[in-house]
């Protein structure tokens, strides 16, 4: 379920030097860490052993014998996955501290476009343009009813302009190969996009396909499209009679926060609910399969809730999460490390969390 973002009003001077310091240091080492980076898959639970002879160019030792030695590395479960980060609207400092904080090197940013506010606000798209002189590739959230308008109208194509718009506005500021989640978490109903009935979901299907072959259209487009329901999410239509179709789909995802309403609450009767429920990650990795996609994971994260619903400091979903990744291939998953309020944390480091942290760097470091 998505989180609601508090919008950055006023950056102080001072913020933007040590900003400015931060982000250089994170892009430094993604540039060294691409660089560095096997070409081919590597063997995550490998270590070197000190009877191999060193391949050329690894790190190695001579003892007081005269024996060259390699040094013994092994690296995490999830090491290697393409991580991503959302630390707050238009923050990539935020999402640089988060990759120092860790030991990772993420590639991919979270973001949203303005959810109300009307067409104007929501194609300028304010906080995209802190994005621009980034490494981080953009996953934007596309608010494809922004306080106004119907899935029927849209339907119709009677809204197309405004996604061209905005096609254009994104090729400005440099994100021609945003990836873009269209109406995300549609079959939640927090959302005026919510897809409720199978009529919905028709005027969902038709609408993303408008936006889609609009959006393809604008000079200098690079866009990929994230087709983005959420797990617990149970509906009376099938997941299928919303999907746009692989011609107008990229990546197939979902959000995936640690929270559970059953019983008994432990963290291994959650995880079977996250891989079982209607449209949960067994249901994601068949469906990804059937239609030849890339499986992406947008919003992900250990949950506190005050309302007693949230798993906590849970390492084993970050372990159970990791390995799922690897099992299935995940093109990038983007961690929310945002607390929307004291009584909704998933910020991994502030302090809740040191369990689930310390999973983290060993899973993806």
């Amino acid at each position: 379920m998505a989180r609601v973002a508090r919008p950055i009003y006023r950056v102080w001077w001072a913020w933007v030097v040590l900003g400015s310091v931060v982000v250089l240091l994170a892009s430094i080492s993604f540039v060294v860490r691409s660089e560095s980076a096997p070409a081919v898959t590597p063997n995550f639970h490998a270590s070197t052993s000190s009877t191999t002879p060193a391949a050329s160019g690894s790190p190695s030792a001579t003892n007081q014998a005269g024996v060259t030695t390699t040094t013994s590395t092994t690296r995490g479960v999830a090491y290697g996955i393409a991580l991503g980060d959302y630390a707050g609207e238009g923050n990539p400092f935020g999402v640089a501290t988060f990759g120092l904080a860790t030991g990772t090197t993420p590639s991919f940013a979270t973001d949203y476009l303005p959810k109300t506010g009307g067409w104007a606000t929501m194609v300028a798209g304010a906080n995209v343009k802190p994005w621009s002189p980034t490494h981080y590739r953009l996953v934007l959230g596309v608010p494809i009813l922004p306080g106004v308008g119907t899935l029927a109208e849209g339907a119709t194509g009677a809204y197309n302009q405004y996604f061209t718009t905005l096609g254009e506005n994104l090729v400005g500021d440099n994100e021609a190969n945003a990836i873009l989640r269209l109406g995300w978490e549609f079959n939640g109903n927090w959302f005026p996009w919510s897809v409720a009935s199978a009529t919905d979901a028709s005027d969902f299907v038709a609408y993303w396909r408008q936006i889609v072959t609009t959006m393809r259209a604008v000079p200098g487009e690079k866009f990929k499209f994230l087709w983005n329901p959420n797990g617990p999410s149970p509906t009376t239509y099938t997941p299928v009679q919303a999907y746009p179709g692989n011609t107008y789909v990229d990546y197939v995802g979902t959000d995936v926060y640690d929270n559970f309403w059953g019983k008994p609450f432990t963290p291994a009767t959650a995880w079977i609910h996250q891989v079982t429920q209607q449209w949960g990650l067994d249901w994601l990795a068949a469906f990804a399969v059937e239609h030849n996609k890339p499986i992406a994971i947008p919003e992900w994260s250990d949950e506190f809730r005050s309302d007693g619903h949230g798993l906590g400091d849970d390492p084993s979903f970050v372990d159970n999460m990791a390995n799922w990744f690897r099992s299935n291939n995940v093109a990038f998953a983007n961690v929310w490390s945002y607390d929307t309020s004291l009584a909704y944390r998933n910020n991994l480091l502030d302090g809740t969390f040191p369990k689930a942290l310390a999973k983290f760097k060993a899973d993806f470091s």
